[in-house]
């Protein structure tokens, strides 16, 4: 185990607290995106069973609920790939 003095150990608390904040972003983008997407299929729904929204309208919503979804989905999954394979070299690191 690779013995660490009180800059590195400050450096690797920066570090730690740098992939908290990614990761909380990440987080939010996905929240914000599963907002939107259940906002649009309720809108979709809503309009449809009381005669607002054509079947056509609905679809679309439905469309770009799923797409709002998976251009949410697609950031955190890249940022927490990221974060872990960082986190696992640091750890590799401290090991050695």
């Amino acid at each position: 185990m690779k013995q660490t003095n009180k800059s590195e150990e400050k450096i690797y608390e920066i570090i730690l607290e740098k992939s908290r904040l990614n990761r909380e972003k990440s987080m939010l983008i996905l929240n914000k995106s599963l907002l939107l997407y259940f906002t649009f299929l309720f809108i979709g729904v809503m309009g449809f069973v009381n005669g607002f929204v054509e079947r056509i309208w609905l679809n679309a919503l439905i469309i770009m609920g799923l797409s709002v979804l998976v251009i949410g989905i697609l950031p955190y999954i890249r940022i927490i790939y990221q974060e872990e394979k960082k986190l696992d070299n640091i750890l590799k690191e401290l090991k050695e």
